[in-house]
């Protein structure tokens, strides 16, 4: 039986997260989605891609400020944050409404969850190991990689608890939760697809 779920990945920073999507999506002959098709949604608000990446950056220190002085949840007035969460939003419900793929990233668990099947896979890893293949893809020293991946895990997490009032990370919030340190990148490819098939059936 064909298998129509949209495979949904949210990952730790230096993970291989979207390596192992982009590997599967291969695999499986369907398409891949990643924070490439922030363009999509450009295309679709009018918003420049530097603009939205300006208020990607605006809005962890908008956060932070909100948290400090306790009001934590954005109000019903839509701030430019939202507007590229809108944006965003609509173009991974216009990929999804095309057929089976994967998406990484941008909520997209969230965003499709009333209107689709998903498989929604979290993949995380061992500190060190991340550190080590941010260093190889990078060539940075390790303490500013070190740094850089605690900032995009936390940006990562308040992103999503944000949006969706959900834990990032948290296995109840996923179908499947793999460690691809443990695995190495093509056993976490085939242990995904071997689930996602087992589905179809």
């Amino acid at each position: 039986m064909e298998n129509n779920r949209i495979i949904v990945i949210s990952r730790e920073y230096g993970s291989a997260g979207s390596l192992i999507g982009r590997l599967l999506a291969e695999q499986l002959g369907i398409p891949y989605y990643d924070k490439n098709f922030i363009n999509e949604a450009v295309k679709n608000s009018g918003l420049s891609v530097d603009f939205m990446e300006r208020e990607d950056q605006k809005f962890i220190s908008s956060l932070l400020f909100n948290l400090a002085t306790g009001g934590y949840r954005h109000a019903n007035n839509k701030d430019m944050s939202d507007q590229v969460y809108i944006a965003e939003s609509n173009a991974i419900k216009q990929v999804a409404q095309q057929g089976p793929c994967v998406i990484v990233g941008r909520c997209a668990d969230y965003i499709l969850r009333d209107e689709h099947e998903l498989f929604s896979v979290f993949i995380h890893a061992d500190f060190g190991w991340r550190v080590k293949r941010c260093i190889e893809q990078y060539g940075s020293d390790a303490k500013r990689i070190e740094q850089q991946i605690r900032e995009k895990d936390r940006k990562r997490a308040r992103h999503y608890e944000y949006y969706t009032d959900c834990v990032w990370g948290d296995r109840k919030n996923y179908h499947m939760s793999i460690n691809s340190s443990l695995f190495g990148i093509e056993k976490s490819v085939e242990l995904i697809r071997y689930a996602y098939e087992q589905l179809g059936q």
